[in-house]
């Protein structure tokens, strides 16, 4: 999908096969756009006092033209409050336009008139069409012998601005919002690839493929060289599968000197059985999900290889199998992490933290200034916060707010859960350091804690996905299957400190 930004002239003589128009609640059309409702002889002004028009938000009316403008189609999108109107609400009222626009016909050109509001700068409004047309463009065709496409692609988007807007200004909203999509898109296709196809050793070469394009360095750790390096925690969780398990390292800089880094650490489990504490049945295909933080990171280094922010950033992500066999490691084991911290195995699926556990220390080894990690980590995120929100830990309030604020301009739900040191207390054991499990109560809280133990004093917030990283049903802009989520709350977070340098 091609993007343009355009000098709006005059509507009526805008060559196109649909045109978008916004409309308020309780605003009058007619008033609004004069020269179209002039060009249908105050049948607009009809329309709308038939309830056929509205300005409401996720309200869209179709007209033909008739040959009455250069437009085939005239499409009126509701707004919504315009009191309550943020960029959410603006990308919400677009994402149900571009479904309506993407349900009917095909290689269609498409232009907006981008509306004026002092809620939202330009930029903003342009950056959140685009993210709307963008994600509700997206379809992951699979592998079925007979594809059929549910919904059709459009060849042109073009955004018309007014003399108030600056050109430059709408196109750097675009092409943040381009670049943020590619981010989202790339996670949920990696999300969305079936176990047996995205193995540890796709997974791997998807991160390296990322990081060549945008000329990153990156390392690839395989089994000798995580054996060499005491990766105790991948290594076990990987024992009984018979895919490789890999640490990749992404370096990203921005900067002339390498110091600041940022630390993104993304878990990649590829798929999770439970290993001996098998799941049960029903459900068990969606764990091909599992690899979801892994896969928000790198949608995340893709959208930043295109913004190109002057700030530094390693990524990494530890990417295994998690499968039952006769190698597999067991409850009651005891095994030692790369930290040196050891761990009592309680049940093999807390086989996420395992993995994190590694790549933190790693990650911390390498000289990061602060940690984010994202993991598909517990089901008791999912009881605590449902589908619609995901959950955060730190041992850095500063740091906390920060994620916070950029969840909040990325449009994506986030909350803060405690982690109080009476939950660090659960994660004790009597034979190791450690144990993987402290119980069911607080369950995404414990997990959280115990990844704590290894971030230690470096500033750091955890991102539980488990509840959010796939969708069971379709909406507007996100179609069954993987959601791609932090992905932009990510590159948020890490170009703000971009510009607070």
């Amino acid at each position: 999908m091609e993007v343009k930004v355009e000098r709006r002239l005059r509507l009526t003589e805008t060559p196109c096969d649909e045109l978008l128009i916004p409309l308020w609640k309780g605003e009058t059309l007619a008033e609004v756009y004069p020269e179209l409702d002039q060009a249908f002889a105050g049948g607009l002004g009809e329309l709308q006092e038939e309830q056929e028009i509205k300005g409401e938000v996720k309200s869209v009316a179709i007209v033909h033209t008739m040959g009455r403008l250069a437009a085939k189609k005239l499409i009126v999108v509701g707004m919504g409050d315009p009191d309550t109107f943020d960029f959410v609400a603006a990308r919400t009222a677009w994402g149900r336009a571009a479904k309506t626009v993407f349900a009917k016909g095909k290689d269609k050109s498409i232009a907006i008139d981008l509306l004026t509001t002092d809620k939202l700068a330009p930029e903003r409004l342009a950056q959140a069409v685009t993210e709307a047309f963008g994600l509700a463009d997206y379809h992951y065709e699979g592998y079925r012998k007979q594809v059929k496409r549910e919904q059709q692609p459009v060849a042109e988007v073009r955004i018309m601005v007014g003399e108030e807007m600056e050109e430059a200004k709408v196109g750097e909203g675009v092409n943040r919002g381009l670049a943020l999509v590619a981010g989202t898109n790339l996670a949920r296709t990696l999300v969305n690839e079936p176990g047996n196809y995205l193995v540890p050793r796709a997974l791997k070469d998807a991160a390296v493929e990322v990081a060549t394009r945008h000329g990153m360095e990156v390392v690839v750790l395989g089994q000798e060289q995580l054996e060499e390096l005491g990766m105790g925690g991948v290594l076990s969780v990987a024992q009984g599968s018979a895919q490789e398990p890999y640490v990749v390292a992404i370096r990203y800089q921005g900067r002339e000197t390498w110091d600041d880094v940022i630390g993104l650490v993304g878990k990649g489990v590829t798929f999770d059985t439970g290993g001996i504490s098998i799941k049960p049945v029903a459900g068990m295909e969606n764990m091909k999900s599992d690899m979801g933080g892994a896969a928000s990171v790198l949608g995340a280094v893709e959208a930043l290889g295109r913004i190109k922010p002057k700030v530094n950033v390693l990524a990494v992500i530890g990417t295994v199998e998690n499968m039952p066999s006769g190698t597999a490691y067991r409850p009651g084991d005891v095994i030692t992490t790369m930290s040196g911290k050891t761990v009592e195995i309680i049940t093999t699926d807390a086989e996420g933290r395992l993995v994190l556990a590694d790549c933190i220390t790693y990650a911390k080894q390498q000289g990061v200034s602060c940690l984010v990690d994202a993991a598909t980590l517990t089901g008791g995120v999912s009881v605590a916060l449902g589908n619609i929100c995901s959950g955060a830990m730190t041992n850095n309030q500063q740091l906390m707010d920060e994620l916070l604020a950029a969840a909040d301009v990325a449009g994506e739900r986030l909350w803060q859960l405690p982690t109080f040191p009476e939950y660090r207390e659960l994660n004790k054991s009597h034979f190791a350091d450690l144990k993987n499990s402290g119980g069911r109560y607080g369950h995404a809280i414990i997990g959280g804690v115990f990844l704590q133990e290894f971030a230690e004093d470096t500033p750091w917030v955890h991102l539980d996905i488990a509840g959010t990283a796939y969708a069971s049903s379709a909406k507007d802009m996100q179609p069954y299957g993987g959601t791609g989520v932090m992905t932009r709350t990510l590159v948020q977070f890490v170009t703000s400190r971009s510009q607070s340098k």
